[in-house]
């Protein structure tokens, strides 16, 4: 792996923290002087409050709560637009139910004390800061605090799990125009981890720009991650972690790079059951992909002549076990590697420099939690959790990395996409070439109008629903109000009234109906894929369905007639595609509308 000397950027340290909120500590503790509210011990679980502590959080900047003049200066208050406009100061947002009983910097050293209230947000304390840094540049930052209280946040999005005592933290962010470089949540969600009491102190920052190796010249696949550390894709992963005690000393870690011959990919497993022997190769420890679908690629340590196996159409592959001893650790450590040349990809599945795959770690008994399989719960079948193997939660990888989003953008300029079908009613598509379906007898007020057309700038996707149950705060797209469609066979995209979207640009727009029949919603969604990330023609097949948990309707496609939240036309299964319609400049057909020869 080639070696380089990152640019220490001094942006928190000395001379460039010119507000002193991050600078570096000397290695002396500051003495706790009797003008200085005692510091609470990081051995106990909540800090106690001290009955000299003020009545008032320090909320001012200019003055002190009491008469004497308490040593540092105390941290200020805002949001993240206030950080933005005064670069390289700590601001520390603070909500309802949150009581700041100590916030300021003392020789350097940001301490902050909290209490909360119930029914407190987990969002209700917040901490952002602006470097200076360059724009459109990636930084690395390392960062060490101590926590009275074990506690889990978001540090720009990302969830990161702290224990009490001592914290040493590394983390990176791109350094963007008009958004803060840190924004620091002390709560993970209102569904998991919220935010409760503590005492945190900061302690020595320091940020580098990195600098990172081209992954075109420095992967070999050779069962060796090192020569991953140093790439921005070995930053952008996917992989199954625990928290569950039994077995959290087992994980498995993905990553992958699309370069310009082929794709490359590497997991990282801690396992206790390692599988050999077997008929079959899935019967075996196993490193599984799919890629654009149901296109399986895989690695097996299933031994034939003494050697692992894989599949045909890996052009390259290792795989190396290590035993481990030691007390809480996994009895193995397996790394397997792939690399797929260009020519043994799906056809057309590098768009725009980017490939769907989906990934999997398998040995049968070998049971981890906290990813997909199993609904989170124990399964042998680790996927990242928010992902699948073979479908449209398929993730995206580029020469950067794997990514849960797609990281092209899609904006078409001849339609919007704003949940507005005004700019369709002058099209064939929306007049009268389109599909209409409602149910039957005590369900006949929910309809579903499904319609699509072509253009030179791509396809273009609409439904207009009235329905009786809207849901737009699961986790899991499929969990939402959503309008799904399968293009040309099994290819599947969504968009969900959450705002997911699959792949695309999409929309679900909801307003509760007035009209008749009478029904609680009326929702219209938009998508469109552009010409690009299509097969070549100008005729596709697609296959529609409306869904929302629990509302059922009955007389559609599904369970027979009989009451079915999935909404679909009988002999039009969406994902059949001999069953799918036909979609033209024209708009949407039941039976081919090409002119017989």
């Amino acid at each position: 792996m080639k070696k380089r000397t990152s640019k220490l950027i001094m942006l928190l340290l000395g001379l460039s923290l010119l507000a002193g909120c991050f600078k570096t500590p000397s290695s002396e503790k500051p003495p706790v002087s009797s003008e200085q509210p005692p510091v609470t011990s990081v051995t106990t679980e909540e800090p106690p409050v001290s009955s000299e502590e003020p009545s008032e959080p320090p909320v001012s900047s200019e003055e002190p709560l009491s008469s004497e003049v308490e040593p540092g200066e105390p941290i200020k208050l805002g949001d993240a637009a206030a950080a933005l406009a005064d670069p390289n100061e700590m601001y520390l947002q603070v909500g309802e139910k949150v009581n700041l009983t100590y916030a300021r910097i003392v020789d350097n050293v940001p301490r902050i004390q909290f209490t909360v209230e119930d029914g407190v947000a987990y969002d209700a304390l917040k901490l952002f800061v602006k470097f200076p840094g360059e724009v459109g540049k990636r930084y690395k930052v390392n960062a060490a605090f101590t926590a009275a209280a074990a506690f889990t946040g978001t540090i720009n999005g990302e969830r990161f799990d702290f224990i009490r005592g001592e914290n040493n933290l590394e983390f990176y962010y791109d350094e963007l125009e008009n958004e803060v470089s840190i924004a620091f949540v002390f709560g993970f969600n209102e569904e998991g981890l919220g935010l409760k009491a503590n005492n945190i102190t900061f302690g020595e920052v320091s940020i580098s720009e990195r600098v990172y190796d081209d992954p075109e010249t420095t992967l070999a696949v050779d069962g060796d991650i090192s020569d991953w550390s140093n790439l921005k894709a070995f930053e952008n992963t996917v992989g199954v972690h625990s928290n569950t005690a039994e077995v959290k000393h087992k994980s498995v870690d993905f990553y992958a790079s699309l370069t310009s011959t082929g794709l490359y990919l590497a997991a990282e497993a801690y396992h206790d059951i390692l599988i050999e022997e077997s008929e079959h190769w899935w019967q075996s420890t196993n490193f599984e992909i799919f890629i654009k679908g149901n296109n399986q690629y895989w690695v097996s340590a299933r031994k034939v002549d003494g050697a692992f196996t894989k599949r045909d159409n890996v052009t390259e592959a290792a795989m190396v076990t290590t035993p481990l001893t030691g007390e809480g650790v996994a009895n193995f450590r397996t790394i397997a590697e792939m690399f797929i040349a260009n020519a043994n990809l799906p056809e057309a599945a590098v768009v725009g420099g980017e490939i769907r795959v989906g990934f999997a770690w398998k040995t049968d008994g070998d049971l981890l939690d906290n990813g997909e399989a199993a609904g989170g719960g124990l399964d042998c079948y680790w996927v990242p959790k928010g992902t699948w193997t073979n479908n449209a939660d398929q993730t995206f990888v580029t020469i950067n990395g794997i990514f849960k989003q797609t990281q092209l953008t899609f904006e078409p300029t001849t339609m919007t996409i704003d949940g507005d079908l005004t700019d369709w009613e002058e099209k064939a598509a929306y007049t009268t070439n389109k599909i209409y379906i409602e149910g039957s007898d005590a369900t006949n007020h929910k309809n579903v109008t499904f319609m699509a057309f072509l253009n030179d700038e791509g396809l273009f996707l609409a439904a207009l629903a009235h329905h009786d149950v809207l849901i737009n705060n699961e986790e899991m797209w499929h969990s939402n109000t959503n309008f799904e469609f399968f293009l040309n066979g099994g290819n599947q995209y969504y968009v969900t009234a959450a705002g997911q979207v699959s792949y695309g640009k999409g929309i679900i727009v909801t307003q509760a109906y007035k009209g008749e029949p009478y029904a609680e919603y009326e929702s219209v969604a938009e998508f469109f894929i552009p010409r690009w990330a299509l097969p070549e023609g100008d005729m596709h097949r697609v296959g529609f369905a409306w869904k929302t948990n629990g509302d059922t309707a009955t007389g559609l496609g599904g369970s027979g007639g009989g009451p079915d939240a999935w909404w679909f036309e009988a002999g039009h299964f969406p994902n059949n595609a001999d069953e799918q319609y036909y979609v033209t400049a024209e708009g949407l057909f039941r039976t081919d509308p090409t002119p017989a020869p």
